[in-house]
């Protein structure tokens, strides 16, 4: 018989608690968007790299200390982990961004003007609208 802490962190025979899962692929964006390693994030929060790798991938919960020294670490609001779930189901899957995608982000957040912003904007935008460019 199972009692009620045996279930408590899994959801499933042995699958992660699907909010673990997508604070962990929250966690891993925002680490990847601020630019830190696995390693650095775990120093910063006091933990190795390993445990860094097991909250990313969900199969362990962050705590709620930890999770708000993250949200320090990588300048984020502690709802920035939270966002896509309930009715939106719109979370962005941090597995589908390449590393060059990361980069250009943060590049693109680094550009203090608003107006060269939105030029390079404008400039993606029809870039990815014409057919045949690469």
């Amino acid at each position: 018989m199972r009692t009620s802490r045996s279930r408590r962190r899994n959801v499933g025979e042995g699958r992660p608690d699907p909010v673990d899962v997508h604070v962990g692929k929250r966690v891993r964006l925002a680490r990847l968007e601020a630019g830190l390693s696995q390693d650095e994030l775990g120093r910063g929060i006091g933990v190795s790299f390993q445990a860094v790798q097991k909250y990313e991938r969900g199969e362990n919960r962050l705590s709620a200390s930890r999770l708000y020294r993250t949200a320090q670490l990588v300048k984020q609001p502690i709802s920035y982990f939270f966002q896509g779930l309930g009715h939106e189901r719109r979370a962005i899957d941090a597995a589908v961004f390449q590393s060059e995608e990361i980069a250009l982000v943060r590049q693109y957040r680094r550009i203090a003007s608003k107006e060269v912003r939105a030029r390079l904007l404008r400039l993606a935008q029809h870039v990815g609208d014409t057919p045949g460019r690469t």
